[in-house]
């Protein structure tokens, strides 16, 4: 309510300075008076109301959170009603401990002071900050404080200078700070009345991130000439015609009638669908419509996503760690070889050489359990359509007349041998303690450890080197036979330790923990992957020990099921009632994928709740669908397949074409360290994309309240809308080379 409250405040302001401008003859006198009543209403609305929620700590702990980098601490609320922060390591950073709180917002111009009462056990510093929630986090304003035992109150008041910040947040800083005794040991920090009250709008600043949406959504990139072609018209009414027109030329060459217009659910609106599929000729085309306005402009042609293509497999290629990469092969994303010192195993002085890999995502860890379904999707992109890849993708190994997908490919590879211990277990992830500052790659230079071994990582990497043992056969047997004798002895070590639990980040490691609990899916999918690479009756015997109804399908990085399945139907010497099974749980995730592609305009596959990583799901889902199509020929799987590339490549709700660098609208501000260092988005990412669970404080303060398919948002702060990983872009691959086969 407090919230809702504040925002109020700021649409009292809204309508009052609409009123002043409703008439444009009044006379000098009467704007001047109707100017200064709105800046009346504004000052006596401002400071009513406190903006921080549970400032006195009444209703306990609240909202506030805590968190670590290197340091650690907790929140608990004392006797006296006050928050208690307990230190019991403040690190070596000085946001090794940062107590937090999130959910309110700041207006451009607006005058604030802000205020809270502290003290600590021993005699330190703190920093208190309200800073921006993402990017480069620079504080709007704060402050550092000596503390003693005697409680002393604190006030600031100041203008908020920069744009509107829908999801500030205030923190306080408090691990180790400069002039503080070498150790602090066990401390409290207290905290009480906090209190942001806006006291002046007079200067409020309009400023609108409204993004400007078009009412006709299709594939921003084109079509191939003889597939199906269908975009959406939305809005309050929706027209019955549409006509296409030739984007050089300004002709009509194509009219039709808009088709089956409903309400669509997921995207709260109503919708129409224009089928203009009889438009062939290449070249360059827009839909257009009376009531509903004009597309983005698209092309016809059969290569009309060959640049697209190269650039989502190249982004694997930036993503590389532990190389320099060139100024000719990387252009502006170039650096230094980062990452190169030995990782500590973690919880021991043994130190191991775990180098190259790519950077996972937006952060620069590197994760077994992630990488693995990265490079499984390469490989199987390449088994589909081995006629799709060049050697020209401008990678340092274009040229050596090795497909670029498979060199791609390898170099994932062979930093996960690198990841496998002599027992055969493999480790869960190489990367700092902590997740990094907004910097490049080469300027992290932390420490590296070695997450222990997990089974989910020892199965995937036993999958996936098995799927390399025979794809690299004809291009380098001896590499294919190393994959294969790592694949058997990762399986032997996960069937010693099978009854072992999941993986949690070890106490100190704050990075992407990709926690699983359940492993019978990954040994299902490693066993599969041998069996169908050596024909062995040993692992076929294993395999269908394994109660398939206990292994989760999927084809992300958790839930790995499928890719046995798929291993598995296209192997040789099946067993027929194992291979029924196997068809029939392929098919019962099928069916659900399919229902919900009919019943939505945009024929998107994820039905009426988007996950975070969306984009990633609608990506697999089409990945199926030529999956299936390819264990039976089916054109309505075939289709629905085409169309979640469509929908990624812009017919959405949102009007994005949600790949970086391609189309009329796509993200500018990904959650990704090098881009936000070099502030602009690198080309070819594919951004996470609709989080209907709002789990991200901005996309909370944004999106509430939005139909479940429109929760996106294009900001920096937004990361579980606007990250990137190569996981994401690796199905993408893969559907991209199904499309010209």
């Amino acid at each position: 309510m407090k919230k809702a409250a504040a925002w109020f405040l700021t649409l009292v302001m809204v309508f009052a300075m609409t009123g002043c401008n409703k008439k444009e003859n009044d006379s000098t006198k009467e704007k001047a008076d109707t100017k200064a009543e709105a800046t009346t209403q504004a000052e006596e609305a401002a400071g009513s109301e406190n903006m921080i929620p549970n400032g006195e700590f009444n209703d306990g702990v609240g909202k506030w959170n805590v968190y670590t980098n290197g340091g650690s601490g907790s929140l608990s609320v004392n006797a006296d009603k006050q928050l208690e922060i307990k230190i019991t390591n403040p690190g070596t950073l000085e946001y090794a401990v940062q107590a937090y709180l999130d959910g309110f917002a700041l207006e451009s111009g607006c005058k604030y002071t802000f205020s809270f009462d502290i003290s600590a056990s021993v005699e330190r510093t703190a920093e208190w900050r309200i800073q921006i929630n993402g990017g480069d986090y620079h504080a709007y304003v704060s402050d550092k404080v000596p503390l003693t035992n005697e409680m002393q109150h604190i006030t600031n008041t100041f203008e908020m200078t920069e744009a509107s910040d829908p999801a500030p947040r205030l923190c306080l800083n408090l691990g180790k700070m400069e002039g503080d005794a070498e150790d602090l040991g066990e401390h409290s920090v207290y905290v009480d009345n906090f209190e942001l009250y806006l006291e002046d709008a007079s200067n409020k600043v309009e400023t609108s991130e409204e993004v400007k949406t078009s009412d006709i959504n299709l594939d921003q990139i084109g079509y191939l000439p003889k597939d199906t072609k269908k975009a959406v018209l939305r809005g309050e009414e929706v027209d019955s015609e549409f006509e296409v027109v030739n984007a050089q030329t300004g002709d009509s060459v194509y009219s039709g009638k808009v088709e089956d217009i409903k309400a669509n659910g997921s995207s709260a609106e109503n919708t129409g669908v224009a089928d203009f599929s009889e438009v062939q000729e290449p070249g360059t085309y827009k839909l257009v419509s009376k009531k509903n306005g004009e597309s983005a402009t698209f092309e016809i042609g059969e290569q009309v996503y060959d640049d697209l293509s190269k650039d989502v497999l190249k982004m694997l290629y930036l993503q590389r760690c532990g190389q320099e990469l060139s100024k000719e092969q990387a252009g502006d994303y170039a650096h230094g070889a980062c990452h190169t010192s030995e990782a500590v195993v973690y919880g021991t002085d043994t130190k191991k050489d775990v180098s190259g890999g790519w950077h996972d995502a937006g952060d620069y860890g590197r994760y077994t359990v992630s990488g693995a379904k990265a490079v499984a999707d390469l490989m199987l992109a390449y088994e589909n359509n081995p006629s799709a890849f060049g050697d020209d993708t401008g990678i340092p190994e274009s040229g050596n007349k090795v497909p670029d997908i498979l060199d791609e490919a390898r170099y994932e590879l062979e930093w996960l041998l690198k990841m496998q211990e002599k027992s055969g277990g493999v480790y869960h992830k190489v990367s700092c303690a902590n997740f990094p500052e907004t910097v490049m790659p080469q300027e992290e230079t932390q420490e590296l450890v070695l997450s222990p071994i997990s089974n989910t990582a020892t199965g995937d990497f036993a999958a996936v080197m098995a799927m390399a043992a025979r794809v690299f056969k004809s291009t380098d047997s001896a590499f294919a036979k190393d994959c294969l004798a790592a694949s058997k002895k990762a399986v032997s070590y996960l069937q010693k330790h099978k009854d072992e639990g999941g993986f949690t980040n070890p106490e100190g490691i704050e990075t992407g923990e990709y926690p699983d609990e359940k492993c019978t899916d990954e040994l299902f999918w490693a066993l599969a992957e041998l069996y169908k690479t050596t024909g062995s009756k040993s692992y076929h015997k294993s395999l269908k020990k394994i109660n398939v109804l206990n292994a989760p399908g999927g084809f992300g990085w958790q839930d790995v099921g499928y890719y046995g399945v798929w291993a598995y139907l296209t192997s040789d010497g099946q067993d027929s009632a194992y291979a029924k099974e196997l068809q029939d749980r392929f098919d019962y995730g099928l069916k659900e994928i399919v229902e919900n592609g009919k019943a939505d305009a945009y024929n998107s596959t994820m039905g009426d709740s988007y996950c975070w990583g969306s984009n990633m799901v609608i990506a697999n889902n089409a990945m199926m669908l030529w999956m299936a199509d390819r264990i039976s020929e089916n054109a309505e799987y075939r289709q629905l397949a085409k169309e979640q590339l469509h929908y990624l490549l812009g017919k959405n709700t949102n009007s994005y074409c949600y790949v970086t660098g391609y189309g009329a609208l796509s993200p500018q501000n990904p959650h990704h360290r090098p881009s936000q260092v070099l502030e602009q988005a690198m080309t070819g990412m594919l951004v996470g994309g609709p989080d209907s669970n709002l789990e991200d404080p901005y996309a909370k303060a944004t999106l509430a309240g939005t139909a479940p398919a429109k929760c996106y948002v294009d900001n920096v702060q937004s990361f579980s809308c606007n990250e990137v990983t190569v996981y994401w872009n690796s199905p993408l691959v893969y559907v991209l080379s199904a499309m010209s086969k």
